[in-house]
């Protein structure tokens, strides 16, 4: 069955929905159903001729990881698709997360803002994990099981409640799991996050609090700057209050 499609925002060339929490954003292997794309499909059947970066993601211009949500955008037209995968590569587009992590004497001051540079190996049963490989690793083995490329994730804490604080994080390019790792390595682990993570507290809704919350990029056809935003899940705010 098909999920319900929330519509952020939509015109000839582009398509913003929210994913919730909990479904994979496109199959991980031929014939799975119940994804995002299998709605987006159903309700913009024209998206099924746009390439993809992979041949079973039609349109999409990036993934979401199952347990978290918010907005995943994807492309109508072919020249779209071209015109905004190239904006992405080039580091000419940025996403915005919002999450939520115990509190932490480690932690930023409100408004300061701090930058994370590393490579990613990935570790552990299955190989599920990634593991920070940071610019002054110098360890020969570490350094050959890494991916070649180094990722940046800014953050920030927006807000500190009693049992949390709400972080914001802000990446241009992205690698698996980066937003979660990275927030991790700077002592905020996301409550609900099964791989990098501790558990939600005591009646909090049971989820992992990442949430992508705005994605910024010129617009492929006009080459206008646009910014999508989605608003925070209530279950955040019940958390922060």
């Amino acid at each position: 069955m098909s999920t319900p499609l929330a519509v952020v925002f939509q015109d000839a060339h582009i398509l913003a929905v929210e994913k919730p929490a909990g479904i994979h954003t496109a199959p991980l292997r031929t014939g799975e159903r119940g994804t995002l794309l299998e709605s987006i499909l159903s309700s913009f059947p024209e998206i099924a001729r746009v390439p993809g970066v992979m041949p079973r993601e039609p349109g999409l211009l990036h993934r979401l990881d199952r347990e978290t949500s918010g907005l995943v955008l994807f492309a109508r037209t072919p020249a779209a698709f071209t015109a905004l995968r190239e904006s992405f590569n080039a580091e000419g587009a940025s996403k915005e997360y919002a999450a939520c992590a115990p509190p932490s004497p480690a932690g930023l001051d409100t408004g300061g803002m701090l930058t994370v540079t590393s490579r990613f190996a990935p570790y552990g049963p299955g190989r599920r994990r990634v593991r920070v490989v940071p610019a002054s690793e110098t360890r020969r083995h570490a350094l050959r099981q890494a991916a070649p490329d180094s990722y940046t994730t800014e953050a920030r804490v927006a807000a500190r409640g009693p049992r949390a604080f709400l972080l914001e994080a802000r990446i241009r390019r992205g690698f698996r799991h980066q937003v979660r790792v990275h927030l991790a390595h700077l002592g905020f682990p996301l409550f609900g996050d099964p791989l990098y993570g501790v558990p939600a507290p005591a009646g909090a809704a049971p989820r992992m609090y990442l949430h992508a919350c705005a994605v910024s990029f010129p617009h492929p056809a006009t080459g206008a700057p646009l910014r999508i935003e989605s608003p925070l899940p209530p279950e955040f705010a019940a958390l922060l209050a």
